[in-house]
């Protein structure tokens, strides 16, 4: 059997390998004569993503029920945990308890900053179905799709709406308490989770606690959370302008919300490698853009993700640099 390490390290591989056909079967030539026409103003492709940050940040900001740190801190802390998020296959879990680790050493209790991380993560997920609903809507509209096609398509897409629900219903009736029954119906008896039982349960009382009485909160996590997904578009819109792609609000919307399910469905290789960009491909196709366009698109995204994840594990290394210090003080 393969260990988990070195299926990851499988799909990686796997990943960059498509990745290269990919390139070669569009043309190395025309993503590089793309790429040429950027020049100096390549730099102004780092602009829009700070604006998502920070309405994400914002977000979580309002994910607690009491807001018992600054901006900055937990700029910096989601910083570092999204890096993680980017760089392990988990459907962008694997940060959230670091987040929620790192939020100890600003005085958030652990219970607290998993609740946080958990809430947020929760809208955060709501706001995104949301978003990929109308970009589904749109690109019926856009491409006219009618008959059977239509009715299947408006089906699939429906679903969002039970998934939202269950997601608000699980946790106000309680994630863990429930996990925990469902591990023992099937008799799963975890050491680790069994003998966390009374915080878990003390973890699920905040969660139903944040969604009981901090509903203003909810409700402004969600315009923020929403924004962001928003203000994607612009970089979508940015980096197309500056390539002389001549495109309209629609689809800059469709080529954004439909980019984060291609990300979604491939989460399970390393950074999404290959898989997004295939998925770029098929939307931008959809839309009757080129394939070359389609690649060089997601080469500059690529480039400004790992400029974030660079700066998220620098981040990353000094907070637990300064923890290390404060342990060895003590």
């Amino acid at each position: 059997m393969i260990g988990k390490k070195k299926l990851k390290i499988l799909l990686l591989i796997a990943g960059f390998i498509f990745l290269c056909v990919l390139i070669y079967k569009v043309g190395p030539a025309s993503i590089y004569l793309h790429l040429s026409l950027l020049k100096w103003k390549i730099s102004l492709l780092l602009l829009p993503y700070p604006l998502v940050f920070v309405l994400d940040t914002l977000g979580w900001k309002y994910s607690f029920r009491e807001r018992k740190t600054s901006f900055k801190n937990l700029f910096l802390v989601r910083l570092a945990g999204e890096s993680v998020n980017i760089i392990i296959p988990s459907a962008s879990f694997a940060g959230e308890p670091v987040k929620a680790y790192f939020l100890k050493r600003h005085n958030i209790p652990m219970v607290d900053g998993i609740a946080s991380v958990v809430i947020s993560r929760a809208i955060m997920t709501i706001t995104q179905i949301i978003f990929v609903m109308l970009g589904v809507g749109f690109i019926l509209f856009k491409l006219n799709i009618s008959g059977s096609r239509l009715i299947s398509s408006i089906a699939i897409t429906l679903l969002g709406i039970p998934i939202i629900l269950f997601i608000i219903f699980i946790q106000k009736r309680g994630l863990f308490a429930s996990l925990l029954k469902l591990l023992r119906i099937f008799r799963i008896r975890l050491r680790y989770i069994e003998d966390r039982e009374h915080k878990l349960k003390e973890l699920d009382e905040s969660i139903f606690q944040f969604y009981s009485h901090s509903k203003k909160s909810f409700f402004i996590s969600f315009t923020f959370y929403f924004l962001g997904w928003i203000a994607g578009m612009i970089e979508v819109f940015l980096i197309l302008y500056l390539l002389g792609i001549p495109i309209d609000l629609i689809s800059t919307y469709i080529i954004e919300s439909l980019s984060t399910v291609a990300r979604g469905i491939t989460s399970f290789i390393p950074g999404s490698v290959g898989g997004q960009e295939g998925g770029i491909i098929m939307i931008f196709m959809s839309l009757e853009l080129s394939a070359s366009v389609a690649l060089t698109f997601g080469i500059l995204r690529r480039l400004r993700e790992l400029i974030w994840i660079t700066a998220g594990l620098f981040i990353l290394s000094r907070l637990e640099w300064a923890i290390a210090e404060s342990t060895t003080e003590k």
